[in-house]
C-alpha cells in the first residue's frame, strides 16, 4: 500500500500542474487524466532500463504499480469523456462514437491495460506461468496503441514528445551499457542469477518458495516452465550475477555464529584490516540478500585485532532473515565503526543499566575498566531470555543485579529495572542502553535523585 501511495505523487503533481494552468473545463480535465495515464505507462516501461543502469533491484515492484495506476487514470479519462457526451449531447454508448479512430483506439488500449492490471500480482504469475510472460509483453504494443490514440485525437504536444523522447533515450542507454555475461564463461560456479529484463535476483540459497522452488535448488535444476516472479520471463533470460559490496567497505568473513537464546545471536567475524573500536561503539555491517546490499548497525561486544564480536537481537525483518542463515565461511563486509556512546575519561563511579541486547556495548565498556568498581543493572523478560551470565561473572570488580520482568526466580529480582532501590555515590555516572521506555523511566528517576551525568543509547 505504501508503494502505491508513494507512486501516486508524480501523477497528482502532474494533474494539479495541468489543471491549475487552465480554466478547469471538462474537456481540459479529460486531457489531463490521459496525460497522467501516459506518464505512468512510460514509467512502467522505464523501470527495466533503470534497473539495468543503476544495478538496483528495488525498483522492480514499481513496474506493476505504475501499470495499475496507468489503467485507473485511463479509466477516469474515459469516464469523463462519456459523462461529457451524455451531459452535452444526451448520447452515451452510441455505435457511431466507437467507429471513430480516437475512441476505438482508446477502447482497445483500455482493454489491454485492464488485462495487464488484473494480472499484475504473484497469484497470476503462478497460475499463468509461461503464458504470463507473453501476456505482459502486450505492454509494448499497448504503448504504440496509446500513441496512436493521441495522434488520432490530434493531441500530440510538447509533453508527449518529451516523455517519449526521454523513454527512448533511457532504454537506448540501458541497451548500450548492458553486457550480459555468457553462462559458459564464468570462472567460478555462480549461485546467483539476474533477470535481464527486470533485474530480479534468483539466489540458490533462498530459492523461490512462492514459485514452488525450494531453498537450495540449483539454477540448472529449476523446471523449464518456471518464470521470474517479477516480470514472468523464463530461465533463458537469466545470467550469472555477483553483486559486489561498495568499494569503501572492508570484506569480512563469518568465523562463529552462536545462538545465545532463541532471539539473540552472537556473531564473530574476521575483517581484512584492523578496526580501532572505542568501547561502546557500533559497527555498520553490510549484508546481502536476494534484493541486494543493505546495511545494519550492531554494537561491538569485543574487538580483538581483526576479530569483531557482535551480540544481535534477531527480528522478523530483512536483517534478521539474513543473520539466521549465516554460516561459518560466509562473506559480509564492514563499512566502518561509529558511535559517541562511549566512556567518559575520569575516575567517577560508574553504573551500567541495560535491557536485552542493549547489554552488548555495555559489556565492552565494563571490560575496559578491569580495576574499577562498577555496578550493572540488567533486565530481561524471563530466565529463558538471559545470556552472557557466565561472561558477566568473569568481569572483575563487577556487581550485577538481574531483573526478570515476567518471572519470579530465586536469586533474581522480579519486575522491571528500578534504580530507586539502590543508593549510588554522589557524582556517579550512568550508562543506559536498551528500550526507550526503560531509558525514559530510569533517566527520570535518576534526575529526581539529583544525578545529571546520564549517558544513553536507545535500541
Amino acid at each position: 500500500m505504501l508503494r502505491y501511495l508513494f507512486s501516486l505523487v508524480p501523477g497528482i503533481v502532474l494533474f494539479i500542474a495541468f489543471y491549475l494552468s487552465k480554466s478547469g473545463e471538462m474537456n481540459l480535465l479529460l486531457r489531463d487524466f490521459w496525460r497522467v495515464s501516459f506518464l505512468y505507462l512510460a514509467l512502467a516501461l522505464a523501470v527495466t532500463p533503470l534497473i539495468a543502469l543503476v544495478k538496483k533491484d528495488a525498483f522492480a515492484p514499481y513496474r506493476r504499480v505504475f501499470g495499475v495506476l496507468a489503467f485507473l487514470a485511463a479509466l477516469a479519462h474515459g469516464t469523463v469523456y462519456f459523462d461529457a457526451e451524455y451531459t452535452y449531447q444526451k448520447t452515451f454508448f452510441v455505435l457511431a462514437h466507437f467507429k471513430e479512430l480516437d475512441v476505438a483506439s482508446w477502447v482497445v488500449a483500455l482493454l489491454v491495460m485492464a488485462v495487464l492490471a488484473i494480472t499484475s500480482n504473484n497469484f497470476s504469475v503462478r497460475l499463468l506461468k509461461n503464458f504470463w510472460k507473453k501476456l505482459q509483453s502486450l505492454t509494448y504494443p499497448l504503448f504504440l496503441i496509446v500513441a496512436l490514440h493521441i495522434a488520432f485525437a490530434s493531441r500530440f504536444d510538447e509533453f508527449y514528445m518529451i516523455t517519449i523522447g526521454a523513454l527512448v533515450f533511457l532504454r537506448t542507454l540501458a541497451y548500450l551499457r548492458e553486457k550480459p555475461v555468457s553462462m559458459g564463461n564464468t570462472a567460478t560456479k555462480a549461485t546467483r542469477y539476474r533477470c535481464v529484463p527486470c533485474g530480479w535476483i534468483y539466489d540458490e540459497k533462498y530459492g523461490d518458495p512462492d514459485g514452488g522452488i525450494a531453498p537450495g535448488t540449483r539454477f540448472e535444476d529449476i523446471p523449464d516452465d518456471w518464470v521470474c516472479p517479477v516480470c514472468g520471463v523464463g530461465k533463458s533470460d537469466f545470467v550469472p550475477y555477483e553483486e559486489a559490496y561498495e568499494k569503501n567497505d572492508t570484506p569480512a568473513q563469518v568465523v562463529e555464529t552462536n545462538l545465545l537464546n532463541p532471539t539473540t545471536l552472537e556473531l564473530v567475524i574476521e575483517t581484512q584490516e584492523v578496526f580501532p573500536v572505542i568501547p561502546g561503539q557500533y559497527g555498520r555491517v553490510a549484508l546481502r540478500d536476494r534484493d541486494g546490499i543493505f546495511y545494519r548497525s550492531y554494537s561491538v561486544v569485543e574487538a580483538d585485532g581483526k576479530r569483531l564480536t557482535f551480540c544481535i537481537k534477531l527480528t522478523a525483518g530483512r536483517g534478521g532473515y539474513v543473520l539466521r542463515s549465516l554460516k561459518v565461511g560466509d562473506s559480509i563486509a564492514i563499512e566502518g565503526i561509529y558511535g559517541s556512546f562511549v566512556l567518559q575519561k575520569n575516575t567517577n563511579p560508574k553504573v551500567f543499566i541495560a535491557t536485552g541486547t542493549g547489554l552488548s556495548p555495555i559489556v565492552n565498556m565494563m571490560r575496559s575498566l578491569p580495576d574499577a568498581e562498577k555496578t550493572l543493572l540488567f533486565g530481561v523478560q524471563d530466565s529463558g531470555s538471559l545470556f552472557y551470565t557466565d561472561l558477566l561473572q568473569n568481569i572483575s570488580k563487577l556487581t550485577t543485579h538481574i531483573f526478570l520482568s515476567r518471572e519470579e526466580v530465586p536469586g533474581y529480582r522480579h519486575g522491571r529495572i528500578d534504580c530507586m532501590q539502590f543508593e549510588f555515590p554522589k557524582g556517579t555516572e550512568f550508562y543506559l542502553c536498551g528500550n526507550p521506555a526503560m531509558i525514559e523511566q530510569v533517566t527520570s528517576d535518576l534526575k529526581a535523585q539529583g544525578f545529571d551525568k546520564i549517558y544513553h543509547e536507545i535500541f
